[in-house]
């Protein structure tokens, strides 16, 4: 399976060009290592496929004895946690370890001497034959290539496979690591069905609610007794605060897949951050709250997405906002920094607590839960801020502020004739 690509490479198909892996026998590493590496299996906590091999790291518990080196290869790939076969540069299988027999249905014995293309869709096999020769003429790594895989008893499976060529003295060897991802796959459908069903079960009903409950604060029903439109303000607040919370859902989910389109332009920063601070000046009003721009401000264009950066401006000036003493002031600056433009908000609150600094972008992050929802906090502002800006290539950070409180600040690349030459998706941002 090295290289075969039965059609169906995907998105994630990425090349490291890096030299490969070389092995030199002149201080006795593997010596008469004369095969391919393939290694099936094992995935990371987040579902892709993690496993890394340095050869040379082996040098020290590997005597100058070409025996002993074939007997340290077969113990490794024995006791390691991913299913490996061992291929000749002929393609046939020369090795083969359990956790193989367990993930194909066959047998060591069934595996020795067939050629790996074997284990690919009978219908791919002389694809992923022409394949592999085509990357055995190349030195370079290919990572996370999408393909299948086929069981004894005929059925398949979606691989992702990692190619690794090593140069012996004996010529280009390949390290592929090939991940079952059908329970990953499993899980993203399932995330999707989620965010499908967020979406159309709960966040048009949400909002027919808050705006029902709006208009009946608003007396659009008739006067309402005192006691009954305090209950009704109450409602309606639950219903906005559930109506954001949704909403942040969705844009993470969105966000995290790699859904989003983002439609990169040139941007004048300080028009930005204006319109943000006019467009939040009546969320800060019902805190008591105001918001300010520093006139020293300075001024320059950024590349990136109007409609998402605009996003991340509302975010930090709705964070500072919820976290200012009463009739506090919230301060937006634009600062430049070498080559690069920052957008700080600082607050005049309790700060960031120590405790808590490690984990504030992290996701439905709340230093105090109590006073977050008591405030309206969802815990995903900040994490979207940071999934945002690190998309478009800026950097998100914060500090303490002198006397008190916290500086939130972004940071993008100052606009330049580079940039502009970049490639842009022509399409529209996923509507949120």
């Amino acid at each position: 399976m090295s290289g075969a690509d039965s059609g169906e490479s995907s998105s994630r198909d990425r090349c490291d060009e890096r030299p490969a892996l070389r092995i030199s026998t002149q201080n006795c590493v593997f010596p008469n290592l004369t095969h391919s590496c393939y290694v099936f299996g094992g995935q990371s906590g987040d579902g892709r496929m993690e496993f890394d091999v340095n050869m040379a790291d082996l040098a020290p518990v590997v005597a100058c004895d070409a025996g002993a080196s074939e007997e340290i290869l077969a113990r490794l790939v024995e006791v390691c946690p991913f299913s490996i076969i061992v291929v000749d540069s002929f393609g046939k299988i020369v090795r083969a370890n359990s956790v193989t027999e367990r993930m194909f249905g066959y047998s060591q014995d069934e595996l020795i001497g067939q050629t790996v293309d074997l284990l690919v869709p009978a219908g791919s096999r002389d694809q992923h034959a022409r394949h592999r020769g085509q990357f055995a003429a190349h030195s370079r790594i290919l990572l996370a290539r999408s393909l299948r895989g086929e069981r004894k008893d005929g059925t398949e499976f979606p691989a992702e496979v990692s190619l690794n060529p090593i140069h012996t003295d004996n010529g280009v060897q390949v390290l592929c690591v090939i991940d079952d991802i059908s329970e990953r796959l499993r899980m993203e459908n399932l995330t999707d069905e989620f965010v499908a069903t967020v979406s159309h079960e709960l966040r048009t009903p949400l909002t027919s609610i808050a705006g029902a409950l709006s208009l009946l604060i608003n007396d659009a029903g008739g006067t309402l007794p005192v006691r009954a439109k305090r209950l009704l303000t109450i409602a309606h607040a639950n219903s906005q605060r559930l109506v954001r919370l949704v909403n942040n859902i969705l844009d993470m989910e969105k966000i995290a897949a790699g859904k989003v389109i983002f439609v990169q332009k040139r941007i004048d920063v300080r028009s930005l951050v204006v319109e943000a601070i006019e467009a939040n000046r009546v969320f800060a009003d019902g805190f008591g709250a105001r918001i300010s721009l520093d006139p020293a401000s300075a001024t320059g264009d950024i590349r990136g997405d109007p409609d998402w950066l605009l996003q991340v401006v509302t975010n930090l000036l709705s964070n500072a906002v919820k976290f200012s003493p009463p009739a506090g002031q919230v301060e937006v600056a634009i600062g430049t920094s070498g080559g690069n433009i920052r957008i700080s908000v600082r607050d005049h609150g309790h700060g960031v607590p120590e405790s808590f600094k490690p984990r504030i972008f992290e996701k439905f992050a709340q230093a105090d839960a109590s006073d977050a929802r008591q405030l309206g906090g969802t815990g995903l502002g900040l994490s979207i801020v940071k999934q945002i800006v690190t998309r478009l290539g800026g950097e998100v950070g914060f500090d303490d502020a002198p006397g008190g409180g916290a500086i939130f600040h972004v940071e993008f690349p100052r606009f330049t004739k580079e940039l502009a030459d970049c490639d842009t998706e022509a399409v529209a941002p996923v509507s949120r």
